[in-house]
């Protein structure tokens, strides 16, 4: 063989290495490629799966603070009801009381409670009892005056609500709400029973705000 055979010999068997190391390399670096994304991917679907968890976390921590304020709520409610009834309850204690200690044949009504307590800004709520006297008329028929009284520089000014009718018999309950104008701070309060479309006063109540 000529020495240029030998040449063309070599070249061909070195072009032939160098697209092997090519090939080689190619499918080595695809394979690399696709660890790499595979690994990527299985860090990915890791982060996902963490964040799904802590989603997850999340959404009980929030319904569990629902329900505590819906608890708080209800604790609330129940307790504005027991109080309610607790209010009642003294009511129907004083008015047996009354029943049990009194035998007034002189008056025709009396206060058996005279509650009045603050309710908002320039708001009062009161509750009344009123007992009929003993062999009175079946029915009393009357008016009831509510006053806020003020005190001035030493003097007393009276702030007076326009009159209701009123019936008892027996007894009765009276519940409501009264406004007084802006400005004037009550010291006490008073309230009236008298006969209608007169000054004339067959019974009367007067309390301190918040007072029993």
């Amino acid at each position: 063989m000529s020495q240029l055979g030998r040449y063309g010999v070599v070249v061909l068997l070195m072009g032939g290495a160098l697209l092997a190391g090519i090939a080689y390399g190619l499918r080595s670096g695809q394979a690399q490629a696709r660890a790499s994304v595979s690994s990527e991917a299985a860090a990915l679907m890791r982060n996902a799966s963490a964040l799904a968890e802590a989603n997850n976390k999340l959404a009980a921590q929030a319904q569990q603070l629902q329900i505590t304020e819906s608890a708080r709520a209800a604790l609330a409610s129940d307790l504005a009801d027991a109080q309610q009834d607790l209010a009642r309850s003294r009511e129907s204690l004083a008015f047996f009381e009354t029943l049990l200690t009194t035998n007034d044949r002189a008056h025709q009504v009396s206060f058996a409670l005279c509650e009045f307590d603050a309710a908002g800004k320039g708001l009062w709520h009161y509750r009344l009892l009123v007992v009929q006297g003993v062999n009175q008329a079946p029915e009393f028929d009357g008016q009831l005056t509510l006053t806020a009284l003020t005190k001035n520089n030493g003097k007393t000014a009276r702030t007076e609500m326009p009159s209701q009718p009123v019936r008892v018999k027996h007894y009765q309950r009276f519940e409501g709400d009264l406004t007084l104008p802006a400005g004037v701070e009550p010291d006490a309060f008073e309230a009236t029973l008298g006969i209608k479309d007169t000054r004339a006063s067959l019974a009367q109540c007067q309390k301190k705000p918040g007072g029993v």
